[in-house]
């Protein structure tokens, strides 16, 4: 007989199912462990000579909705953390203070949102932009676990 595992009757069955288990849970962790690995800190570095502002657009898990944060001030020359969440993929918007330059660049747009001109976080809702608001071109990612970079430069 060979060392290791033997199926020779139910009680050995039910020990290496267990076993298995366990396995499992010890490679995993706990849920909130789990959860915590895969969380992203979204950071957007300023390579500019100017400030920016960003926008970003995601599905809380909380609510489960699409969800516009604008705006945040990312100061010339430096970082800013925006954003720690759970996501599988999320859109941004950025722009030169007086809107002379934007990130992404028309070739990079994946979807367009209607963004206000103050600071808000709201639901995003479809249809046409409410007065006030303009319609703009974000691009998609996928960030990484752990702290995920978006380098703006112009």
């Amino acid at each position: 007989m060979r060392a290791g595992l033997s199926f020779d009757g139910q009680g050995n069955l039910m020990r290496i199912a267990a076993l298995v288990a366990v396995a499992a849970v010890m490679s995993v962790g706990t849920p909130a462990l789990a959860q915590q690995q895969q969380q992203s800190e979204i950071v957007f570095c300023n390579k500019t000579g100017s400030k920016i502002f960003t926008a970003l657009a995601h599905v809380p898990q909380t609510t489960k909705k699409w969800t516009l944060t604008a705006w945040q001030t990312i100061p010339a020359g430096g970082c800013k953390s925006v954003a720690r969440w759970n996501t599988a993929l999320f859109y941004y918007y950025a722009e030169k203070e007086g809107r002379t330059y934007h990130w992404p660049g028309k070739s990079g747009v994946d979807k367009t949102f209607c963004v206000p001109s103050r600071a808000i976080t709201r639901e995003i809702v479809g249809g046409t932009c409410a007065a006030g608001e303009r319609s703009v071109g974000f691009k998609g990612t996928v960030p990484n676990a752990g702290k995920y970079t978006i380098n703006l430069t112009s």
